[in-house]
């Protein structure tokens, strides 16, 4: 039966492939490659049609449209199911070279009741602990990301399945036993979100689903370079959302609890949590600091891929001292998506928040892929980036970019795992991780495990060049 499933995947395989998403992944001059999608005011780069080009496009209506970009200059567009004609004006305007970026120490400024809370603090430094650094030029680093100026590097995290970790003493068989139930041998249960903290310590975590309980874990740096599994925590729930960082504390959701844990805490126990109003933690969860003990929190649901109404909620996070101590429901809106896009940009499994530096404008970053059949081995991921925005005193996002990228079930499934980090140097970095592993390895079992017991989990990072 085994093999038949294979035989039977690999069939498939390319006629999936040439279904609806053909545009955006084909081939030209002897290779594959990805497309970023339509956006709203910026450019997409095809051959000749690269930007301060003005491409008018025929859509399988017949209808023309010109797309122009947020300079002023008209950009090519990519039609699905249409044509497009490419007329050459104006050269791109050049951009000057990647520098290290001083931002200045003088404080947030305040924020009128409009902007209270469109406006992110951008003066805060890594490592404090409410807080993360602010990025520089956020559209245009995404920009480049859509044009494919982005360069992706494998890394393994190694963990034994039958061993116990700290502070529990749980094992990887406990948590991360996926309960297969696909053909392969591919997990049911996966990853739910993994990032990059502000950590020395544990540079790297996340959270997983299960059967009956998921979980949290915790990645250190050896003494080699390598990284091992630190800590594993197992949770009440089965299905905890994904992960956000801001400053010391790793953020997740599960049920209608938001939970704060201390990521530079060596026994990791230090957790407090806080009851969120209608939770919605399918779509992801970010937060952001807004001012001294006024932080923003975004979540999106919900989750997976149907016809669901999507949303957005915005909520008011006051700290003291750093430590969370109450939320409160500010508005909610209705996720939107521009018509021309394709509908798999409507969903969202995790999102991240940015704080733009010197604007102190707000963007989140949602991630998604596919998730069915042979897509979901080796399918299409979604990165889509909006703006947060205040209309007649109700918050909402406003979409400005989208791009695909290739996953893979092995090391980069966008889908499980992927989120936006703000290095030190105030650039973004883009992570995606595997997205499940099953215990009960064999041979058509692409995601088993090694004959000794130890294996791999593999993320990638991906910095703009």
């Amino acid at each position: 039966m085994k093999l038949f499933s294979f035989l039977v995947l690999f069939v498939l395989m390319p006629i999936t492939f040439a279904g609806p998403n053909a545009s955006v992944f084909h081939a030209h001059d002897g290779r594959i490659h990805s497309h970023p999608l339509p956006e709203q005011g910026l450019s997409h780069r095809h051959g000749a049609g690269s930007l301060g080009v003005i491409a008018k496009s025929t859509n399988a209506a017949g209808n023309v449209a010109n797309v122009t970009s947020n300079t002023g200059r008209i950009s090519s567009s990519v039609v699905y199911g249409g044509s497009q004609t490419v007329v050459p004006t104006k050269p791109p305007i050049k951009h000057p070279p990647r520098r290290q970026v001083i931002i200045s120490n003088q404080g947030t400024s305040t924020h009128t009741a409009n902007t209270k809370f469109t406006k992110g603090d951008f003066n805060c430094s890594m490592g404090q602990a409410d807080c993360n650094v602010c990025a520089v030029n956020v559209q245009q680093y995404f920009r480049k990301a859509t044009s494919q100026q982005i360069s992706w590097k494998s890394q393994p995290w190694l963990f034994n399945w039958p061993s116990t970790y700290p502070p529990q003493r749980k094992r990887p068989l406990d948590i991360f036993n996926g309960d297969a139930a696909y053909a392969l041998g591919i997990p049911d249960k996966h990853i739910q979100g993994f990032v990059k903290t502000n950590s020395s310590l544990y540079p790297y975590a996340g959270s997983h689903s299960h059967k009956k309980n998921g979980g949290i874990f915790f990645i250190k740096r050896g003494d080699n370079g390598k990284n091992y599994l630190g800590s594993l925590h197992q949770l009440a729930g089965r299905h905890p959302s994904g992960v956000h960082v801001i400053g010391k504390y790793l953020v997740y959701g599960m049920n209608d609890r938001l939970y704060f844990k201390d990521i530079n805490s060596r026994n990791q126990q230090s957790t407090f949590n806080l009851k969120i109003p209608k939770p919605g933690f399918g779509g992801g969860l970010g937060v952001l600091k807004l001012s001294k003990d006024n932080h923003l929190i975004i979540t999106s649901g919900p989750g997976g891929q149907d016809k669901r109404p999507r949303y957005n909620r915005f909520y008011h996070l006051k700290s003291i001292n750093g430590r969370p101590v109450s939320i409160t429901l500010i508005s909610e809106s209705a996720s939107i998506k521009p018509a021309k896009w394709p509908s798999s940009l409507t969903f969202s499994e995790n999102l991240s928040l940015i704080t733009e530096c010197g604007s102190g404008d707000i963007y989140s970053i949602h991630t998604s892929g596919d998730e069915k059949g042979v897509l979901a081995i080796s399918g299409n991921g979604y990165w889509r980036l909006s703006k947060l925005v205040s209309q007649q005193n109700r918050l909402s996002l406003k979409p400005i970019s989208a791009f695909a990228s290739r996953q893979n079930m092995s090391s980069c499934n966008i889908r499980a795992a992927a989120t936006v980090h703000v290095n030190e140097q105030h650039q973004l970095e883009f992570y995606c991780h595997a997205y499940a592993k099953d215990p009960d390895g064999s041979t058509f079992n692409v995601l088993g495990k090694s004959s000794r017991g130890i294996d791999k989990f593999y993320f990638k990072k991906g910095t703009i060049r």
